[in-house]
């Protein structure tokens, strides 16, 4: 019930979130706030395992260099030793990364970043984006995942998190990148169903199959 309800104060505060965003100071007080109150708790619950998000991560991308943007903590990601090769999680939250930090997951690094803007030269074969295409401004969301494409190795792949939002769904499926899977979970309510959604650069999709053919 709690859960319930710290997820409608947040989706409330929804338009306060998008004015921070043109001031990256307020935007990160903003988040850390959220975090020492407490609001986002209850994704460390522990029986949030991402294990939906995994099982797609090991049937695509297995034992690969793992990109998570928007990790929060982090704890809500069980990853198992030895079935990746390096993970590295990002968040606009300092307050957040330093909590993952003390999480002690080996093989693993953290950054703050806006992952809006995010860059990087690393290549990695898998980057989610896990329950967080919400609280970006929508009409970045499509350039957002074209340029992550950029930033995967060859053969790599987005893994897409969602709960309801099926506008939102749709601007996912119609950014220019080749939905290669489709998971949809059974709702926990009469009105949220969750959908993971494994995106791959569609040009190197083409290639791919070209050279199959």
């Amino acid at each position: 019930m709690r859960a319930d309800y710290l997820r409608i104060v947040a989706r409330v505060a929804a338009p306060l979130k998008a004015a921070a965003r043109a001031h990256p100071r307020l935007n990160v007080a903003l988040w850390n706030a959220q975090y020492r109150l407490g609001i986002w708790d209850y994704l460390d619950d522990a029986r949030a395992s991402g294990s939906e998000v995994l099982a797609l991560v090991d049937k695509h991308s297995p034992h690969g260099r793992i990109l998570d943007l928007g990790c929060g903590t982090s704890e809500n990601l069980r990853l198992v030793p030895g079935t990746y090769a390096h993970y590295h999680g990002v968040d606009v939250s300092t307050e957040a990364i330093a909590r993952a930090r003390r999480v002690g997951r080996p093989s693993a690094t953290f950054e703050a970043a806006d992952i809006v803007t995010y860059a990087t030269s690393e290549r990695y074969d898998a980057i989610l984006l896990r329950e967080v295409l919400y609280y970006l401004p929508r009409e970045c969301v499509a350039d957002l995942l074209v340029r992550l494409a950029s930033m995967l190795a060859p053969g790599g792949r987005i893994f897409v998190q969602l709960t309801g939002q099926p506008d939102l769904r749709v601007t996912v499926e119609t950014a220019g990148l080749e939905v290669v899977d489709v998971v949809v979970e059974a709702a926990r309510s009469r009105r949220h169903t969750t959908v993971f959604l494994v995106l791959e650069d569609l040009e190197r999709h083409r290639r791919r199959y070209q050279g199959a053919s």
